[in-house]
């Protein structure tokens, strides 16, 4: 008993979110909807009305005490309510599917902005991960309990209301058709609900793990090494092991949906036998004519037809994708960091004071102990092994992760009680995984500052890329990127300095540079780090980077290992200080002797 309150709760806990979601999206296309729903309903309502004026008119005329001007009255009833039907049909099936497609996108919009307003570390955590992945696909499951829901309360309701008018005036007693009717919608729910819904759960995290696989054969960015190393059976095995998990736990629930859903049907017959009995029972004794039975028989069926489509659509998209609508409620109900709208004022600089922080509650802390003060106008550099903690040094110091133990000040201002909007509004950053924008040139640099249509050429420049070069850039800053959108393809020096012109390009008194020009050699990437600090002189820099040739241009350099900070100086201090730092250039400078 308490699993079937749960379920019940569960389903009305959903339908009390998902509706007024959709309502608030396309308000206008939802009242018309509910309007063609309810005008439907109750045109198929008075079909059985109809109907049965026409079989009593006819059976008076087979029996010759008719009057023939009752059967023609009684064709065109039937005959008008018929077509009115199909026009109504046809007006909410199409008021239905452009409200689907209009409210997907915007129901897309809405978790993209949702994503967006996350915190950043939040994306590190894979349960996050698998909860983004569930809500994407209950985000269908809540347009498919929309379209159940709105079915069932604009037509099915309305329609058994007519119904059970018009059986009242014909014997009470056969109001008795309409509960029998309802029964095992009601126990199919209760059940199947349960067992979708754990479904959900468990294929997840598989679902993920397979569409990781699917890419790693076929997208863009992987094919070329999927090919080169000959991985592709590696992967494909992997993927269909994955699928086939997932399969395993689709057919062991539905074997017991199917078992459960037999037995339902066995009670539907037995209804539909009590439903015959009450009808014969009524015309035996003479409370309803032989028209009466001839429509309430055929309009039983109708109501047997319309709750099975209802039904069909509450066990199909309502039971089954119910695991994956509570995924969608519980993604969208993710507490946001709610901060104050005051941006920083850099001339105060940025202070970390002992900050901790880790990926994983039981993961060993990426970045342990950390105090560091960086002066306005300052530009540092974080050098240091693989993992020694350099870029999640970087996004504690910008505010995109905020530390599991210590305080980072950004221009005066605690990033973990600041909005984004404002923490962000001066800072830029050029990162190792920089995005490639399939949009022009231009659009590739402004997109920093989207409103500013001022002309990046200079900053372009800045970055050693050439706009005018007609050989590559044919259309100059409307020059489309990537060749598969028919543009053209860049090597990964150039993109990167594109990267790099992007984060000069947007207002900043904070950049960071974390490792973006490993494409570049060597020479060149100290001549673009030189030309970064010219162009950021007074400004707060933090530059990361592996060759410690680049890291000289930088006032300071912060040593780092195993997640703290182990020497800060200028070059010639902790070259002579025959620390980490020495060792490291060490190494370099014999690889480039």
């Amino acid at each position: 008993m308490e699993k079937e309150k749960k379920a019940k709760l569960s389903v009305f806990k959903a339908i009390s979110r998902i509706i007024p979601l959709f309502f608030k999206t396309l308000p206008s296309a939802c009242i018309l909807l509910a309007l063609a729903g309810i005008m439907l309903g109750i045109i198929n309502g008075l079909s059985a009305p109809a109907n049965q004026f026409l079989f009593e008119a006819l059976t008076g005329l087979y029996q010759g005490d008719g009057i023939l001007r009752h059967v023609y009255i009684g064709a065109v009833l039937v005959t008008g309510v018929m077509l009115i039907r199909i026009i109504m049909d046809a007006a909410y099936n199409m008021l239905y599917r452009y409200h689907y497609e209009v409210t997907n996108g915007r129901l897309l919009i809405i978790g993209h902005k949702k994503i967006m307003s996350l915190p950043a570390q939040q994306f590190e955590n894979s349960a996050t991960l698998d909860l983004i992945n569930m809500a994407d696909h209950g985000k269908n499951g809540a347009l498919h309990l929309y379209g159940a829901v709105s079915n069932a309360l604009f037509m099915t309701v309305p329609f058994f209301v007519v119904m059970g008018v018009y059986l009242w005036r014909l014997q009470p007693l056969l109001l008795l058709a309409i509960f029998i009717v309802f029964v095992p919608v009601t126990l199919a729910q209760i059940f199947e609900t349960g067992l979708y819904d754990k479904l959900e759960k468990e294929s997840a995290p598989l679902r993920r793990v397979s569409n990781h696989y699917s890419a790693c054969m076929s997208s863009q960015e992987r094919m070329k090494e999927t090919r080169l190393l000959g991985i592709f059976q590696y992967f494909k095995n992997l993927y269909m092991g994955a699928l086939a998990l997932v399969a395993q736990k689709q057919w062991t629930t539905q074997k017991k949906v199917t078992a459960m859903m037999l037995g339902l049907n066995i009670i539907k017959a037995t209804g539909w036998i009590g439903v015959l009995a009450l009808l014969f029972r009524a015309l035996m004794i003479g409370s309803i004519s032989v028209g009466a039975f001839a429509a309430v028989f055929a309009a039983t069926q109708s109501m047997f037809n319309m709750v099975e489509n209802a039904v069909a659509n509450v066990r199909h998209y309502v039971a089954q994708d119910l695991g994956s609508i509570h995924n969608y409620i519980g993604f969208l109900d993710l507490p946001v960091p709610q901060g104050e709208e005051i941006a920083p004022d850099f001339s105060k600089g940025i202070v970390a004071k002992d900050v901790c922080f880790s990926y994983t509650p039981d993961a060993k802390p990426a970045v342990d102990g950390v105090s560091l003060a960086i002066n306005a106008g300052e530009t540092i550099a974080l050098v240091g092994e693989n993992g020694s903690g350099k870029t999640t040094l970087v996004k504690l110091l910008c505010g995109l992760y905020s530390p599991g133990i210590g305080q980072v000040l950004i221009g005066g201002r605690d990033a973990s009680t600041t909005a984004a909007a404002s923490l962000f509004s001066e800072t830029s950053a050029v990162f190792q995984d920089y995005r490639r924008y399939a949009l022009n040139l231009g659009e590739n640099v402004r997109i920093g500052r989207v409103n500013d249509t001022s002309d990046p050429t200079q900053v372009l420049k800045d970055a050693d890329i050439d706009p005018t070069d007609t050989s590559t850039f044919p259309q100059g800053l409307n020059t489309v990127m990537q060749r598969q959108f028919e543009g053209v393809e860049l090597s990964g020096g150039q993109w990167q300095r594109i990267a790099m012109a992007r984060g000069l390009y947007r207002r900043h008194e904070f950049i960071i540079l974390d490792e973006p020009t490993a494409a570049i050699d060597p020479l060149e990437e100290t001549r673009v780090y030189k030309r970064f600090a010219e162009l950021t002189k007074g400004k707060i820099g933090i530059l990361v980077t592996h060759r410690l040739g680049s890291a000289r241009i930088a006032d300071r350099i912060v040593v780092m290992d195993a997640g703290k900070i182990v020497e800060t100086g200028t070059h010639e201090e902790l070259v002579k200080s025959h620390g980490k730092y020495a060792e490291m250039w060490e190494v370099q400078a014999e690889a480039y002797a």
